[in-house]
């Protein structure tokens, strides 16, 4: 009798699960919201159930460019690839895309078997129950520069999460008033204002200028004294790059 027989028809069907993995990468700083400068192993999953203006990684929400390109991995060969970067990395965020999309149940419980810690990235619209078990959910809403519209049923049930944090990216200041309002409606959630960055448009010295100009808001802003207002440290460090 082989291995493969004696395994049960749910654990056949649960390791034969593939998933569209556009890019393992890491280990890096992570560069944004609660996690910024923890060092992590990313996993960044194909597909999106948004399409924002400015989105930084459209390689992974663009369907016909997700169907040619990602790979489709079992847990296995996810946990496989993240050991041969680095077995030590404590933390593996799981971004997208956005991955939420995904069942990944399974390659949670496989990653805390493992040691790992767990962070998600997502804008808070489909809601798994998976993510209940990792250490830190980054939601992050989506602002009216991004020509996506919030719905707060979903974003509630979001940041009813005891591991969850909030984090807006600001453009503009229609965008920071958008921010001012997430902030307000949930005070109890750590929230974080994060400078935007148009791919290929802006140098340090302008990243740089934005920041004081969100962070000169959010001080003169008595309803903001609980922001924490950061850079997209990824980018400073490493440029708009992939695998970083």
């Amino acid at each position: 009798m082989t291995s493969t027989e004696t395994l049960t028809p749910k654990k056949r069907v649960s390791q034969a699960r593939t998933f569209p993995v556009v890019e393992i990468f890491g280990p890096v700083l992570q560069g944004e919201g609660r996690m910024i400068g923890a060092q992590t192993l990313f996993v960044r999953f194909g597909y999106c159930d948004y399409k924002c203006r400015w989105c930084d990684s459209l390689y992974a929400v663009t369907p016909e460019v997700v169907h040619e390109h990602a790979e489709r991995l079992t847990v296995d060969e996810i946990a496989a690839r993240l050991r041969a970067l680095n077995p030590h990395t404590p933390w593996v965020t799981l971004s997208g895309g956005n991955p939420a999309i995904h069942d990944l149940a399974a390659l949670v419980e496989r990653l805390h078997a493992e040691g790992r810690k767990i962070a998600v990235e997502t804008q808070g619209t489909v809601f798994r129950e998976w993510l209940r078990a990792c250490e830190v959910i980054t939601v992050s809403p989506k602002p009216p520069s991004s020509g996506m519209m919030t719905n707060y049923i979903q974003l509630d049930r979001f940041a009813a999460l005891p591991n969850a944090n909030l984090k807006v990216v600001v453009f503009d200041e229609a965008d920071y008033a958008y921010a001012r309002d997430i902030h307000l409606r949930y005070p109890h959630v750590p929230f974080y204002l994060q400078v935007g960055n148009p791919v290929g448009e802006d140098d340090t010295a302008t990243l740089l200028a934005k920041l004081d100009w969100l962070g000169s808001l959010a001080l003169a802003d008595p309803a903001m004294g609980g922001a924490i207002v950061l850079p997209q440290l990824h980018v400073l460090l490493y440029g708009n790059r992939r695998g970083v």
